[in-house]
């Protein structure tokens, strides 16, 4: 086993991703989802930012809803969901960047006649995955 991965980390705090958007819950669901998806890895133990070796700030930039495929009406048939996010791995130690991913794009698609819980949330739940699935392949990248 490797002394850690960059910087020597061994542990990661994942504070409550910051917010720049009005939907709370997708931002909360960034921060749940990325911690399991830590904690599923197995190669960094997710710790408290008191004991952490790094904390990985998290930032909810932009969402957006966009017309993606038309009928041959052109009524809109599908909608395209997409997340804009931001990471910063910190160590604790002196507050240095370890690696930053700026504007990291995931994105689904959705039925625009589906209800809300059974297309956009969809939507929303595949753009966290490739987000969260960059972000979890960069920061272990070195091991």
């Amino acid at each position: 086993m490797s002394s850690g991965l960059i910087g020597g980390i061994r542990t990661v705090a994942i504070p409550t991703a910051e917010n720049d958007t009005p939907e709370e819950r997708i931002a909360e669901s960034l921060t749940e989802r990325m911690t399991d998806a830590f904690v599923e890895d197995g190669r960094l133990r997710v710790v408290d930012e008191e004991t952490a070796d790094a904390v990985l700030v998290l930032r909810l930039r932009s969402l957006e809803d966009r017309p993606f495929t038309f009928t041959a009406q052109e009524e809109t048939e599908q909608y395209r969901f997409r997340l804009f996010i931001d990471a910063v791995l910190r160590k604790t130690a002196d507050q240095s960047s370890l690696l930053e991913l700026d504007r990291m794009e995931g994105w689904g698609t959705y039925d625009a006649s589906l209800p809300e819980e059974e297309g956009r949330d969809l939507a929303i739940a595949s753009g966290l995955d490739m987000v969260i699935e960059e972000v979890v392949d960069r920061v272990t990248a070195s091991w």
